[in-house]
């Protein structure tokens, strides 16, 4: 059986940002106490929004990231990166 290699990259962000993917999956969690808006998707805290890909996908999206309300701004990502 073949394997394919990966690894997950973890960031932070506290600011609005655009995220380009250019990976398999990609997960956006919502860690601060602020809402997170991901291309207009509303994540309240403790929400994540998940895109998985399948075997051999490749995402090319340009994600934004903004924040709203009062509160710690922070959301974590994590790319699944092949190897």
């Amino acid at each position: 059986m073949n394997y394919q290699k990966f690894i997950e990259e973890y960031q932070t962000y506290n600011t609005p940002s655009e995220i380009r993917s250019e990976c398999n999956a990609i997960t956006f969690i919502n860690t601060g106490t602020s809402n997170v808006q991901i291309n207009g998707i509303n994540l309240t805290p403790g929400q994540q929004l998940i895109s998985e890909g399948n075997e051999g996908e490749f995402n090319a999206t340009r994600y934004r990231l903004s924040f709203s309300g009062a509160g710690n701004e922070i959301c974590t990502v994590i790319r699944k990166l092949y190897i």
